[in-house]
């Protein structure tokens, strides 16, 4: 379980519910600057307090751990669909950058 990703999510999920930090500490009978510090990642309190967290967001656990639903719904064939659209994206820019790259040293030969 990476923190850092799962303190992110808790993060992004919070205000996409348009909750308050001081709403979920409520909500997980804590103190505000118990649940700022599970957001900063300050703290080992993320994975004891994990199913409060989600419960407390409306969501499960396993999208706080792995970023998606795998089950009731999700549909995992869109999610690979739309990694696989932002991979296509960023071999572009990379594609792009390697011809930027290329004009330079043809200019920086040419000197």
């Amino acid at each position: 379980m990476n923190n850092g990703d799962i303190k992110r999510r808790i993060y992004k999920r919070r205000i996409e519910k348009g909750l308050s930090q001081a709403e979920v500490a409520e909500m997980l009978s804590i103190s505000q600057t118990s649940y700022y510090k599970i957001e900063k990642g300050n703290t080992n309190l993320i994975s004891e307090r994990l199913p409060q967290i989600a419960a407390a967001l409306g969501i499960k656990e396993d999208e706080l751990i792995f970023g998606y639903l795998h089950d009731d719904g999700a549909d995992l064939n869109a999610i690979i669909s739309l990694k696989d659209k932002r991979i296509a994206e960023l071999e572009k820019i990379i594609e792009d950058k390697n011809k930027i790259i290329e004009l330079l040293y043809e200019k920086l030969d040419k000197k």
